[in-house]
């Protein structure tokens, strides 16, 4: 009688331990988004902003330049509304090697309706991702000076 007690007990016992350890795990599944500070951990709100055009399809960079690109807009979160890079090889009919020249353009539509554009650019394929950071970080610093100085930007076009 005392065996099948003491198996109840334990029984009891794991399954109180069960419940109490799938409640923690609600309970930090449902606030992931409070640990990394409001941004959702399931959805990519940064990444949904970028899109692409021309030749060079998204499929056309490799993950690391996306996340270089991605982690760039997060910066910048609260301003852009959506980045649209345009980019084709200068040589249509050729192979896409890391010496190809690259001729991009870059888009953005800020939250606050205005946008932001490039004049058109070359760079070479390897050098690409780093060429359309450096213009738009010009770009989005001279937004925001003139943000600063308190006037309303509609569209800019940088040609610097």
């Amino acid at each position: 009688m005392s065996v099948r007690r003491r198996a109840k007990k334990n029984e009891w016992a794991k399954n109180f331990f069960l419940i109490v350890l799938a409640v923690v795990v609600v309970v930090v599944f449902f606030n992931l988004d409070i640990m990394r500070h409001g941004e959702s951990v399931f959805s990519k709100s940064s990444d949904q902003k970028l899109n692409f055009g021309g030749k060079l399809g998204r499929t056309d960079y490799t993950g690391k330049e996306i996340a270089r690109l991605v982690k760039y807009i997060k910066r910048y979160d609260a301003l852009y509304d959506k980045v649209y890079i345009e980019a084709s090889p200068q040589d249509t009919y050729g192979n896409i090697l890391p010496s190809t020249e690259i001729l991009f353009e870059v888009h953005i539509g800020m939250v606050d309706g205005s946008s932001l554009s490039t004049s058109l650019r070359r760079a070479k394929r390897k050098n690409l991702v780093t060429a359309i950071i450096v213009k738009v970080s010009k770009d989005t610093k001279a937004y925001l000076v003139l943000q600063d100085k308190g006037r309303k930007v509609e569209s800019l076009v940088n040609t610097m």
